[in-house]
């Protein structure tokens, strides 16, 4: 076989390496920019949004760059406001986060909803535990100014998305590095694998 056809081969390796990392991209961009339900400065402390379809949603809190944020001292819960019935939520795997230029936020809890109005309370804690006290000692509590921090509930993506990316990501990249050396360097991997060429 022709050693042009084995070069086309790895080559068309890729365009696919980048179609996959595109495809990658888009998976991860709806976890961290999902539509805003609401949003809400801690001062607030509760709050009514709506969910137009059924999705995942997650809980991101906001504040400024580089300084302690509040949300250790408060619980967060969600209930349906028609019912009252609580939401089930569960802590965020992979806590994605999202810094700006002097903003960040972190994503902390995950809930699926169905559509319908929803309330979100910030209840203050009443106990510590053993960790948060010691780590008050270490680093000793200073004031918060809590209108400069907020609450976001955005539409979000299953975790299996983030799960699945890791594998893709890592195929994209082997694909194009792998495509782009197998190309130039085919005559010496076809005599390495003993295949013979013209």
């Amino acid at each position: 076989m022709s050693l042009t056809i084995f070069r086309i081969a790895f080559f068309c390796l890729v365009p696919i390496g980048l179609f996959i990392l595109i495809k990658t991209i888009g998976m991860l961009k709806g976890l961290f920019s999902g539509e805003v339900l609401a949003e809400f400065p801690f001062t607030q402390k509760t709050f009514v949004f709506t969910a137009t379809k059924p999705s995942v949603c997650a809980v991101w809190q906001k504040g400024k760059l580089f300084s302690r944020t509040p949300i250790d001292k408060f619980n967060i819960r969600v209930t349906k406001e028609a019912g009252g019935e609580s939401v089930s939520l569960t802590n965020s795997f992979f806590s994605p986060h999202v810094n700006g230029l002097d903003t960040a936020r972190l994503e902390t809890l995950r809930f699926y909803a169905e559509p319908g109005d929803y309330r979100l309370t910030l209840e203050k804690r009443n106990g510590t535990s053993f960790f948060e006290q010691l780590f008050s000692r270490l680093f000793p509590d200073t004031p918060v100014d809590y209108s400069k921090y907020s609450i976001q509930v955005r539409e979000s993506r299953p975790v299996y998305y983030i799960i699945a990316a890791i594998p893709l990501f890592t195929l994209s990249v082997f694909c194009v590095v792998g495509g782009i050396v197998a190309g130039f360097a085919a005559p010496n991997i076809l005599t390495d694998m003993g295949i013979l060429y013209t």
